[in-house]
């Protein structure tokens, strides 16, 4: 007991210590009082002032105090982690200060880390620079997302010029806003780190709007009590939820921007509040029609907007249903649609645009092209089409409309007299282009705007992706009572090809027969994987508190158990008779039958295409589903032929900077999220780290194949120790990790990675049926008889052996001109003007790359690799002993286990001399000695290399995660 007394009493003596040291020099180094020189807020006018509640003056002050030194000791890690960072991304400051209007108008220096970089023009607003993203260093994005660079306010607040809870402090020439605050008297204020405004909309909100928030919260606190502290504490736990999910931030925006549209302004409606917009001149509301349709009628249909979801579905749907219904389509990226003939069509269908907007991470400029797509281009099309005769034109606008989902427990049903009123711009954006289109409508142009609801399908993507996710993998949901509009793109399509068909105009609201509740979607999807999800109303509660929750913590729950119907009436047209999946069914034809799929990630093609292929294969034939992420190479085209899916992803292959490669991760974590694959097989080094990390944040199996330590690794130092790091935080969870070589194993053991989760592969393995032996050139002993031909083929770098390879072809062939020398592969920039002087000279044959391999090998008499790379197995080792050709190489790990003493010679790394001795020893050998040792190295394959050994410790792997799911 006396022990833990004294060390509570150090404790407590240690950190009043650091309080009174930083006391100190907050105030050593405050702002002198000429601060307030210039101060056109103050200068000859009265302060608007009232007299504090004990709240204001005593109780928040001292919550100000403990909670900001609190922060300041235990955040004093992330500081200097921060710091470090900020330092070595972009040398110079680290923090950044910045005039404020403080309290009573009072001008002080906030603190800020700096996140732009030093040769950003000063004096110039981050909003007001061209392409502002250029200007901002990789840890300034990072800092800017999370809202970590206001973290050094702490101690603005520690020092008495900030609180925690406040207006946020205004800059120094922002006069609209100081001027809005002084009306609702808000400038009397301590101002804070975050606000009411800051979990109310933060950078969307217009200056009116924040200003009129700002003074809801100053009555509030001018109240004083338990109140005041109330509302304080509901703008912290706000204000968490926010950063968390980096709500309402834009780069350099406050408030609205006009969008042009033709010659007119359209205002952003992205504050939330919208203005009221007359509906009642559109009273063509579809239900008021009577259909008749005639099957036999030809109709072609031109959509605009490619690789659109729902144009693409409705295609394909009205090739299958409706043959007499011919379906072209035109890209609408660029101007080239205008040169498209729009009279031969007799409906344009019109898909284009920008959906799933998260409109709480889009900026300025993307607003304007949410705008300039979603409804300028919308207009034009329609106006193009008019002019050019088309006689009926179709446009997809949307329930978002009407604004977002209303709150749990709230029912709302939208019917005829329900008025458009778009909760955000990307809302708006849509209704702008809905009145448009219909502005242009007469006799001979009929206008068509479908409004529908969530559309769902095989394939699609959004909120019901989500939800798919969510069932396969939450045994419990909150089983409450909602009531949602919802399309499946099978009825939406034979709603569409019905419309066509009649030739009509009008407003509709096309939508299943029956209304969806969340949670029974949610199981009768989970029933579709064999899963079981138990609906509870124990977690009922936790949904009607979090449906309150400020910020995107309510946004998210009541769009997904919330309420947002339309009136089944006005969803129903005599004799279009559309609605022809249920619930049930549309569930079943949408996650049914889906293939399983395995996701690969190479960081170049031919990693796939030479050495995988036949896994590739095999996964197609057992009917799984292969997506490919690599970068862009030639045989991606021969990939896709088989029947992968390929995605690019860009990687750097060379040098391993962890912040930079974070692009990778994010990418492979995006990408793992859109196609959830069963398992996810890596190689090579930046694909196994990122990748394993992805799959690990997804909870996706990961199989490793280290192909190889390279060079960061094999050469020891800092670069070493940074990736040992790295792949044991990729490697914690992975499934397997296949090694090509002891050497590398032993390794990964000595270094604690992912132990007890090893196996020893052959290399990646040689297709013994495309590699095969063909008979040998004859050839001499390189002074008579035919010349004896060596080549070597791999990418030409130093590691590679190319300087030992390149001096002893000089060597040879000064002594033994019967000699021919070949190089093959992708050739390193500093070797080029080598290599070209020497296949000048004679003295070798370039090929550059080369396609076939095995048929260049046939016309080869010995293979040569004089590697020192760190090499996984030797691939060019294993295919020329497949073709059976005698092989030269280094007595190193991934080479030396190729060698067998029958079939080739080993040397030692970099030693020339040894190479040019082995090259002498195998020129003078007889002809049937030279067959014997090509001969030997294919036996030595067939029995140890084959490339099903490797694919069928593949499929076991995957196999067993197949059975688990």
């Amino acid at each position: 007991m006396k022990k833990n007394t004294t060390s509570l009493l150090s404790v407590g003596t240690g950190l009043l210590g650091i309080y009174c040291i930083l006391k100190i020099i907050a105030k050593r180094y405050t702002e002198t009082e000429d601060i307030d020189i210039d101060n056109p807020y103050i200068k000859g006018r009265k302060i608007n002032s009232k007299p504090e509640t004990i709240y204001e003056r005593n109780v928040k002050p001292i919550l100000d105090q403990v909670l900001s030194f609190g922060g300041l000791v235990v955040l004093a890690p992330l500081y200097g982690l921060i710091s470090f960072a900020i330092y070595v991304d972009d040398m110079g400051p680290i923090f950044f200060t910045q005039k404020r209007v403080g309290k009573d108008k009072h001008f002080f220096m906030l603190h800020k880390y700096r996140t732009m970089k030093m040769n950003t023009p000063h004096d110039v607003p981050t909003h007001m620079l061209e392409h502002p993203e250029r200007y901002i260093t990789h840890i300034g994005k990072l800092l800017r997302k999370t809202s970590l660079d206001e973290l050094p306010q702490i101690w603005d607040i520690f020092r008495g010029k900030m609180s925690i809870i406040g207006p946020r402090p205004a800059l120094w020439n922002q006069e609209d806003l100081v001027t809005e605050r002084e009306k609702v008297g808000a400038n009397i204020l301590m101002p804070g780190l975050t606000g009411l405004a800051q979990i109310k909309g933060r950078d969307e909100l217009l200056i009116s709007e924040k200003a009129e928030i700002d003074g809801e919260y100053a009555k509030k606190i001018q109240k004083g009590g338990v109140a005041a502290f109330k509302q304080d504490a509901v703008c912290f736990l706000g204000t968490v939820w926010s950063v968390l999910h980096h709500d309402g931030v834009i780069e350099g925006g406050t408030g609205n921007l006009p969008m042009p549209i033709g010659n007119t302004q359209i205002m952003g409606n992205s504050g939330g509040k919208s203005r009221k917009s007359s509906v009642n001149r559109f009273e063509d509301y579809g239900f008021n029609k009577t259909f008749h349709i005639d099957n036999t009628v030809h109709k072609r249909v031109l959509i605009t907007g490619a690789e659109s979801y729902v144009g693409e579905s409705f295609e394909k749907y009205a090739a299958e249903y409706y043959p007499n219904i011919e379906v072209h389509t035109v890209d609408m990226t660029d101007e080239s649609w205008r040169l498209h003939d729009f009279s031969r069509y007799d409906c344009v269908f019109h898909v284009a645009g920008i959906a799933h907007a998260d409109v709480e991470k889009v900026t300025e400029e993307e607003k304007k092209h949410y705008y300039a797509v979603n409804t300028n281009l919308a207009i034009e099309t329609a106006a193009f089409a008019k002019a050019s005769g088309v006689s009926q034109f179709i446009f997809m606008s949307s329930m978002i409309v009407y604004g977002n989902s209303t709150s749990v427990g709230v029912k709302r049903v939208i019917n005829e007299y329900t008025e458009p009123v778009p909760a955000n711009f990307y809302g708006d954006s849509k209704w702008q282009a809905d009145k448009g289109v219909r502005e242009l409508a007469d006799d001979m142009f009929r206008v068509a705007v479908l409004r529908p609801p969530m559309i769902y399908g095989k394939g699609s993507k959004g909120n019901y992706s989500t939800l798919s996710r969510i069932s396969r993998k939450v045994p419990l949901i909150p089983n409450i009572e909602n009531c949602r509009s919802m399309l499946h793109i099978d009825n939406l399509c034979e709603f569409i090809c019905l419309l066509i068909l009649s030739s009509k105009g009008g407003i509709y609201f096309p939508q299943n027969a029956e209304y969806t509740k969340t949670a029974e979607m949610i199981r009768a999807i989970s029933k579709e994987y064999s899963k079981k999800v138990a609906l509870v109303k124990v977690l009922n509660p936790l949904v009607l508190a979090a449906s309150h929750v400020p910020g995107k913590i309510g946004v998210v729950t009541n769009k997904a158990f919330g309420n947002s119907i339309y009136s089944q009436h006005i969803s129903r047209y005599e004799g279009l008779e559309y609605q022809k999946v249920g619930l049930k069914e549309s569930i079943h034809r949408t996650e049914g039958n889906r293939k399983k799929s395995v996701l690969i990630l190479v960081n170049h093609d031919v990693v796939i295409y030479n050495f995988r292929l036949e896994l590739v294969e095999r996964l197609l034939d057992d009917g799984y589903e292969v997506h490919i992420s690599s970068p862009y190479g030639e045989r991606i085209v021969d990939l896709i032929s088989l029947g992968a899916v390929y995605h690019e992803i860009n990687i750097e292959r060379h040098g391993m900077n962890p912040m930079k490669d974070m692009t990778i991760f994010r990418s492979y974590h995006q990408l793992i999220k859109e196609i959830h694959p069963i398992v996810i097989l890596g190689y090579t080094i930046k694909p196994n780290i990122y990748g394993a990390m992805a799959a690990r944040l997804a909870h996706i199996p990961f199989i490793a194949n280290i192909t190889g330590l390279g060079t960061a690794v094999e050469n020891g130092g800092m670069k070493q120790n940074i990736t040992v790091l790295l792949y044991k935080a990729a490697f914690g969870k992975v499934k397997r990790v296949f090694f090509q070589n002891e050497e590398n194993e032993h390794f990964f053991k000595d270094a604690g990675i992912a132990v007890n989760r090893h196996a020893l592969l052959p290399g990646s393995g040689v297709n013994l049926n495309r590699y095969i032996p063909t008979m040998l050139p004859e050839c001499g002993d390189g002074k008579k008889g035919g010349p004896v031909k060596f080549a070597f083929i791999s990418r030409i770098m130093k590691e590679k052996g190319i300087d030992q390879y390149l001096s002893a072809a000089k060597k040879i062939k000064k002594e033994y001109p019967n000699t021919e020398f070949h190089v093959c592969g992708f050739c390193e920039k500093e070797y080029e003007g080598r290599l070209e002087e020497l296949n000048i000279s004679g003295v070798v044959q370039y090929h550059g790359m080369i396609r076939d391999v095995s048929e260049f090998m046939g016309e080869i008499h010995c293979i040569v690799h004089p590697t020192y790379y760190p090499e996984g197995m030797s691939n060019v080792l294993l295919e020329a002993c497949a073709c059976g050709r005698a092989i030269i190489t280094t007595n190193r790990s991934g080479c030396r286990e190729v060698v067998n003493g029958k079939n080739g010679y080993l040397i030692k790394e970099k030693n020339e001399d040894e190479l040019v001795e082995a090259l002498k020893k195998f020129m003078i050998l007889p002809q049937k000695e030279k067959v014997a040792m090509g001969m030997n190295g294919r036996r030595l394959v067939e029995q140890k290399f084959s490339r099903d050994i490797v694919v069928n410790a593949y499929m076991k792997e995957i196999n067993e995660i197949d059975l688990d799911n």
